[in-house]
Protein backbone atom coordinates (compact mmCIF):
# COMPACT_ATOMS: atom_id res chain seq x y z
CA UNK A 1 0.00 0.00 0.00
CA UNK A 2 1.32 3.44 -0.87
CA UNK A 3 2.04 6.05 1.77
CA UNK A 4 -0.81 8.57 1.55
CA UNK A 5 1.56 11.56 1.53
CA UNK A 6 3.37 10.13 -1.47
CA UNK A 7 0.14 9.25 -3.23
CA UNK A 8 -1.34 12.72 -2.71
CA UNK A 9 1.69 14.90 -3.40
CA UNK A 10 4.91 14.90 -5.33
CA UNK A 11 8.01 17.03 -5.24
CA UNK A 12 7.99 19.84 -7.74
CA UNK A 13 10.85 19.47 -10.17
CA UNK A 14 12.88 22.39 -11.45
CA UNK A 15 11.70 21.55 -14.96
CA UNK A 16 8.02 22.04 -14.15
CA UNK A 17 5.27 20.84 -16.43
CA UNK A 18 2.57 22.63 -18.34
CA UNK A 19 2.20 26.16 -19.61
CA UNK A 20 2.39 28.94 -17.05
CA UNK A 21 -1.13 30.32 -17.62
CA UNK A 22 -2.57 27.05 -16.28
CA UNK A 23 -0.23 26.43 -13.32
CA UNK A 24 -1.17 27.48 -9.76
CA UNK A 25 0.87 29.82 -7.56
CA UNK A 26 2.52 27.05 -5.51
CA UNK A 27 4.33 25.79 -8.62
CA UNK A 28 6.14 29.13 -8.92
CA UNK A 29 7.49 29.17 -5.36
CA UNK A 30 11.24 28.62 -5.21
CA UNK A 31 13.50 28.03 -2.25
CA UNK A 32 15.75 25.56 -0.47
CA UNK A 33 13.00 23.00 -0.03
CA UNK A 34 10.89 22.43 -3.12
CA UNK A 35 7.17 22.76 -2.37
CA UNK A 36 4.91 19.74 -2.43
CA UNK A 37 2.21 19.75 -5.05
CA UNK A 38 -0.94 17.65 -5.21
CA UNK A 39 -3.89 17.00 -7.48
CA UNK A 40 -5.08 20.49 -6.53
CA UNK A 41 -2.67 21.66 -9.25
CA UNK A 42 -5.06 20.06 -11.73
CA UNK A 43 -8.08 21.63 -10.01
CA UNK A 44 -6.49 25.06 -10.61
CA UNK A 45 -6.02 24.16 -14.27
CA UNK A 46 -9.69 23.13 -14.53
CA UNK A 47 -10.67 26.56 -13.20
CA UNK A 48 -8.46 28.35 -15.72
CA UNK A 49 -9.79 26.26 -18.61
CA UNK A 50 -13.45 26.74 -17.63
CA UNK A 51 -12.88 30.49 -17.19
CA UNK A 52 -11.26 30.65 -20.62
CA UNK A 53 -14.11 28.66 -22.21
CA UNK A 54 -16.74 30.97 -20.71
CA UNK A 55 -15.00 34.35 -21.05
CA UNK A 56 -12.72 33.82 -24.04
CA UNK A 57 -9.56 34.78 -22.16
CA UNK A 58 -7.38 33.46 -19.37
CA UNK A 59 -8.03 34.77 -15.86
CA UNK A 60 -4.38 35.65 -15.19
CA UNK A 61 -1.72 36.87 -17.63
CA UNK A 62 -4.04 36.59 -20.63
CA UNK A 63 -2.00 38.80 -22.97
CA UNK A 64 1.39 37.99 -21.47
CA UNK A 65 4.05 35.68 -22.81
CA UNK A 66 5.34 32.91 -20.57
CA UNK A 67 8.58 34.87 -20.13
CA UNK A 68 6.61 37.93 -18.98
CA UNK A 69 4.57 35.83 -16.55
CA UNK A 70 7.82 34.69 -14.91
CA UNK A 71 9.43 38.12 -15.02
CA UNK A 72 6.43 39.86 -13.43
CA UNK A 73 5.43 37.02 -11.07
CA UNK A 74 1.93 37.23 -12.53
CA UNK A 75 0.66 33.96 -11.12
CA UNK A 76 2.26 34.53 -7.71
CA UNK A 77 0.30 37.80 -7.58
CA UNK A 78 -2.96 36.14 -8.72
CA UNK A 79 -4.58 36.23 -5.29
CA UNK A 80 -8.17 36.63 -6.49
CA UNK A 81 -10.06 35.88 -9.68
CA UNK A 82 -12.19 38.67 -11.16
CA UNK A 83 -15.12 38.10 -13.46
CA UNK A 84 -16.01 40.47 -16.31
CA UNK A 85 -19.64 41.59 -16.55
CA UNK A 86 -19.91 40.27 -20.11
CA UNK A 87 -20.73 37.63 -21.07
CA UNK A 88 -23.27 36.91 -18.37
CA UNK A 89 -22.22 33.79 -16.46
CA UNK A 90 -24.23 32.24 -13.63
CA UNK A 91 -23.15 32.80 -10.05
CA UNK A 92 -23.02 29.00 -9.70
CA UNK A 93 -20.42 28.71 -12.48
CA UNK A 94 -18.48 31.65 -11.04
CA UNK A 95 -18.49 29.99 -7.61
CA UNK A 96 -17.18 26.76 -9.14
CA UNK A 97 -14.35 28.66 -10.85
CA UNK A 98 -13.60 30.65 -7.70
CA UNK A 99 -13.30 27.40 -5.70
CA UNK A 100 -10.86 26.05 -8.31
CA UNK A 101 -8.78 29.23 -8.34
CA UNK A 102 -8.24 29.70 -4.61
CA UNK A 103 -4.75 31.11 -4.20
CA UNK A 104 -3.86 28.96 -1.19
CA UNK A 105 -4.00 25.29 -2.10
CA UNK A 106 -5.26 24.50 1.40
CA UNK A 107 -8.39 26.55 0.61
CA UNK A 108 -8.79 25.21 -2.94
CA UNK A 109 -11.46 22.57 -3.52
CA UNK A 110 -10.39 19.07 -4.35
CA UNK A 111 -11.93 16.87 -7.03
CA UNK A 112 -14.28 15.19 -4.53
CA UNK A 113 -15.65 18.54 -3.38
CA UNK A 114 -16.04 19.78 -6.95
CA UNK A 115 -17.99 16.65 -7.91
CA UNK A 116 -20.59 17.64 -5.30
CA UNK A 117 -20.77 21.26 -6.45
CA UNK A 118 -24.14 22.73 -7.36
CA UNK A 119 -22.91 23.14 -10.95
CA UNK A 120 -23.30 19.37 -11.40
CA UNK A 121 -26.73 19.02 -9.82
CA UNK A 122 -29.86 18.88 -11.96
CA UNK A 123 -31.57 22.25 -12.21
CA UNK A 124 -33.86 22.98 -9.32
CA UNK A 125 -32.18 20.45 -7.05
CA UNK A 126 -30.64 22.26 -4.10
CA UNK A 127 -29.20 19.29 -2.23
CA UNK A 128 -28.62 15.57 -2.58
CA UNK A 129 -31.70 13.58 -3.59
CA UNK A 130 -31.70 11.69 -0.29
CA UNK A 131 -32.18 14.86 1.74
CA UNK A 132 -34.78 17.59 1.67
CA UNK A 133 -32.49 20.02 3.50
CA UNK A 134 -31.26 23.12 1.72
CA UNK A 135 -27.80 22.65 3.24
CA UNK A 136 -24.95 21.98 0.80
CA UNK A 137 -23.40 18.51 0.91
CA UNK A 138 -20.66 18.00 3.45
CA UNK A 139 -17.09 17.42 2.40
CA UNK A 140 -15.80 13.90 2.84
CA UNK A 141 -13.74 13.32 5.96
CA UNK A 142 -10.04 12.57 5.43
CA UNK A 143 -10.76 8.90 6.16
CA UNK A 144 -13.21 8.77 3.24
CA UNK A 145 -10.72 10.10 0.70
Amino acid sequence: MEDSDEADSIELTSQGAGTYWYLPPETFVIGHQPPKISSKVDVWSIGVILYQCLYGKRPFGHEQTQAKILEENTILKATEVNFPSKPSVSSVAQDFIRRCLQYRKEERADVHELAKHELFRPRGQKSSSSSSSSQPPTSPSPSQM
